[in-house]
């Protein structure tokens, strides 16, 4: 009788026992290191979303420090993190005149895994947050945030701690430099003392072109993820593929704004088909040649912040004052498009406010989270 022919089979059969009782073991010791400790993690993460909240007003990271395992390097960087954001916003804020009002955040808790000596939580935080000029200090603008985070907690000395939270920071969005100063504030010249709500006339949607721009804002708007003040629950369109985590769902939230909202048709080169994207469709630098030479957008202006936002021979009240809802901003760092948005609205003083995806973004204002650096591109979609 030949052995060897069963060989391979038998071993490959104990392997899978082996593989199935070990899957089996590490499953059901998740769930009970998940039972016995969820009231006690779930108490830890209500509490530090509760003053995550309220340092980036108070600016007082000491507030949360306590929440962190400073006794590991991955735990000092945690920290170092929150205070990097909480520094931007100060200065950011204090460079665009205007104090946040508020911050406040609740979360979902996705899923949880346990592991030898930590336990793992995937959550969604929703924020929200509100400012108001100086200028204007009686009109509260709300904007929305959206944030995925992995947390690893330890337990030190009978105590839950952060050792790792990792996430895409709607805060501080910019990726290619670090400690990242904000760019100087919005000219006063240009900055209006006073604004009017809409009137009635102005506010109905406007007869439709080839593109639909109250459809295109009522799309971002419903789908913005889980950023506050978005719909569907807080979700993605499930139609289309999310590209989270396989480099980056701004484009294609852009893309389907533009197409799903507004109304332009797909063709060969920009599409979807129900699985997978063109390169077009997807990618921030193909999609911004894409439109700019086929004549569907047009190039406002290129520049730093205050070079969008001065008054200039071509643009005499700025760049910024051209620009219309459902129109698109490119973001630009070392050279590289790495970013788009899609304008949804103006803030009290009339600033661009945008959606996003990847980092979620509700009507924030279009330049919060990026630095000084950054290169801009307004696009106006043609109608």
């Amino acid at each position: 009788m030949d052995t060897k022919k069963y060989y391979k089979p038998i071993l490959l059969l104990l392997a899978l026992i082996f593989l199935t009782y070990f899957s089996i073991s590490f499953f059901n010791k998740t769930i009970e290191t998940v039972a016995n400790n969820k009231e006690e993690i779930k108490t830890v993460l209500d509490e530090f979303f509760k003053k995550r909240g309220s340092v980036l007003l108070s600016g007082d990271l000491k507030e949360i420090e306590g929440f962190y395992d400073k006794s590991s390097t991955y735990g000092k960087w945690a920290l170092d993190h929150e205070r990097r954001r909480v520094e931007y916003v100060k200065g950011w804020s204090e460079k665009r005149n205007l104090k946040f009002t508020e911050a406040e955040s609740f979360y979902r808790i996705k899923s949880v895994k346990a592991g030898e000596n930590s336990v793992w939580v995937y959550l969604v935080e929703t924020m929200k947050m509100g400012y108001a000029y100086n200028i204007k200090s009686d009109v509260i603008n709300y904007m929305g945030l959206g944030i995925r985070h992995s947390v690893q907690l330890v337990k030190v000395d009978g105590k839950w701690l952060i050792r790792r939270d990792w996430y895409y920071d709607p805060l501080d969005e910019d990726s290619a430099y670090i400690d990242a100063a904000p760019a100087e504030g919005i000219m006063p010249e240009i900055a209006p003392t006073t604004s009017k709500p809409e009137t009635e006339e102005e506010a109905k949607p406007k007869k439709k072109g080839k593109y639909d721009r109250e459809g295109a804002v009522a799309y971002a708007d419903k789908y913005a993820g889980a950023a506050w003040g978005s719909g569907n629950n807080y979700e993605y369109n499930p139609k289309y593929r999310d590209y989270n985590g396989v480099g980056g769902d701004c484009t294609n939230f852009v893309s389907q704004v533009l197409h799903e909202g507004g109304g332009l048709p797909m063709d060969y080169v920009w599409n979807f088909n129900g699985k997978d994207s063109s390169t077009v469709w997807a990618q921030a630098p193909a999609l911004f040649n894409y439109l700019i030479y086929t004549g569907k957008g047009k190039l406002i202006a290129k520049g730093y912040y205050l070079d969008m936002v001065k008054p200039t021979e071509q643009h005499p009240k700025g760049a910024i004052r051209e620009i219309e809802k459902g129109d698109l901003i490119c973001y630009e760092e070392k050279g590289e498009i790495v970013h788009f948005g899609v304008v949804t609205g103006f803030d009290s003083i009339g600033i661009p406010v945008v959606n996003t995806h990847t980092s979620d973004r509700y009507h924030v204002p279009f330049d919060l989270g990026w630095d000084k650096r950054v290169i801009y591109r307004f696009i106006h979609i043609n109608d």
